[in-house]
């Protein structure tokens, strides 16, 4: 058997040694200490190899349960497979193809492709002993196998996919040892309990003998002894707006999209530590800044480096002083190489060892890294260029308006911005929409028009909570294509 020292499973093992009684995963029904999940993820492996889940195989999983999903994640490390969340975005790619598919009995599976149910006698075999039991797997062949198939967020164009190394998954584990001080941490998460940012966290805290809590009821949390929350800036607003905060709770930490100040205030009325970070599925937590509040609702931010090397440098290739704009790289020992069979955006993402995440920022007050937009969230007409975000902000400064999405005009011929908008409940939209528009005259100098304002039910959000443009073009796209349909039949009869 090869070297296990970069296999979370095998290091999972050694934390269990000492802290087997401490609680691992806390849901309103169940408490699983942290031996009975090495336990259940034993048990896991062991029916995965019974279905033929060796080395060469890929695991993809579809689970909203999070005790299922670490469980699965520990099981096919064991094991020295690939794994992956069964997902559209998985469906509609042709690189990467599971061999087996699992799924819990409350998520879906898709006719034709032979989900298997997870169920609760395939864990009558758990051992007494999962320590000792831990050595009946064989783990990867070599750490720079691939284990985790993740994709990028896709926002404005198609997915792209990567691979997570044993070596990259434990170094970048390492590198968030200080999040999760020994047996010190409880957290709640509103990520998926298959996404990415949730894997990321829960490994971190299971390596580190801390505490998962699985509940979407802050109450829970509170009992529980939750103190501290993960989440990104759009699921928080989405979460309070559905459930009542009466407790106060040490720490946030948000990512996956630019955190505004008027968040952050509210950030701050149910939080003592806010951290916003920056970061990537390319690089891992890269940058992050803290965020205080005070009295009167001004909004103090301080940036903190995270073990990577952050440089802003503008379009000639110089270091940009600070507060001048510019396009941000990021450099660290845990970077991956490149994108699965994509040579042309690897080479473009990925220069000298450093990783273009396509982030346009400034270096501004105490050190904080200011992401001002995208480079391919920048709608360009006549040269002038505009942030799509702004456009966004704009709209969604409107009263009436709950969130907004803007995007340039599909017909090239147009300098058009369309906006799909969702409206509060009981107002009246005519007297809004007229009001979004006297707004974006306001901003003198925008080199285009708002065009059309579509309805819409809520906006679409990757699993980062960032927009995802690219729907909202096809959802037009698809549209005209109908009209045109409809309109040639007509001429036919």
């Amino acid at each position: 058997m090869a070297d296990q020292d970069a296999n979370i499973a095998f290091l999972y093992r050694d934390v269990v040694r000492t802290n087997s009684n401490l609680p691992a995963i806390v849901t309103e029904s169940v408490t699983l200490s942290h031996g009975q999940l090495l336990g259940a993820a034993v048990a896991l492996a062991r029916q995965f190899s019974k279905l033929g889940v060796d080395r060469n195989a890929i695991v993809a999983l579809n689970t909203g349960d999070a005790i299922i999903s670490t469980a699965t994640l520990l099981a096919t490390a064991l094991i020295g497979c690939q794994m992956v969340t069964a997902s559209e975005i998985l469906a509609n790619q042709k690189l990467k193809k599971p061999t087996h598919f699992f799924r819990t009995f409350e998520a879906a599976g898709k006719k034709g492709v032979g989900f298997v149910e997870i169920t609760g006698d395939w864990f009558a075999d758990t051992p007494e002993n999962p320590i000792d039991a831990v050595d009946q797997f064989a783990g990867y062949s070599h750490a720079k196998d691939p284990w985790l198939i993740l994709h990028t967020s896709g926002t404005t164009g198609k997915p792209k996919f990567l691979e997570l190394t044993h070596r990259v998954v434990r170094d970048r584990t390492l590198a968030i040892t200080d999040d999760f001080p020994t047996a010190a941490v409880t957290c709640a998460m509103l990520f998926n309990p298959t996404s990415r940012p949730f894997f990321a966290r829960a490994i971190g805290a299971l390596m580190n003998a801390c505490t998962i809590v699985h509940s979407q009821t802050p109450a829970f949390w509170k009992t529980a002894g939750v103190n501290t929350v993960f989440c990104s800036p759009s699921q928080f607003e989405a979460f309070i707006a559905k459930n009542e905060f009466t407790f106060r709770f040490r720490k946030v930490e948000v990512s996956g999209a630019k955190l505004e100040d008027d968040v952050a205030r509210s950030l701050a009325k149910w939080f003592d530590t806010i951290i916003d970070v920056y970061g990537a599925s390319e690089t891992n937590k890269s940058y992050m800044t803290e965020i205080s509040v005070d009295d009167a609702g001004e909004v103090t931010r301080t940036g903190m480096s995270c073990g990577s090397e952050i440089e802003i440098r503008d379009s000639e290739g110089r270091l940009c002083l600070p507060g001048k704009l510019g396009t941000v790289r990021v450099r660290n020992s845990y970077l991956v190489d490149g994108y699965v069979e994509n040579p042309d955006a690897t080479a473009k993402a990925f220069i000298d060892g450093w990783f273009l995440p396509g982030d346009i920022a400034r270096w501004g007050a105490n050190g904080t890294l200011n992401i001002a937009g995208r480079t391919d969230e920048v709608i360009s007409f006549g040269g002038v260029k505009i942030d799509a975000f702004l456009i966004d902000t704009i709209i969604k400064s409107t009263p009436g308006v709950r969130d907004a999405i803007s995007i340039r005009s599909p017909k090239s011929d147009r300098r058009e911005i369309v906006a799909f908008v969702v409206f509060d409940d009981d107002i009246n939209r005519g007297n809004c929409l007229q009001e979004i528009r006297t707004n974006y005259q306001a901003y003198t100098g925008l080199p285009c028009f708002l065009g059309p304002l579509h309805p819409i039910a809520e906006v679409p959000y990757d699993e980062d909570g960032r927009p995802m443009r690219y729907l909202c073009e096809q959802m037009l796209l698809a549209n005209a294509t109908k009209a045109t349909e409809t309109e040639a039949a007509r001429d036919v009869r």
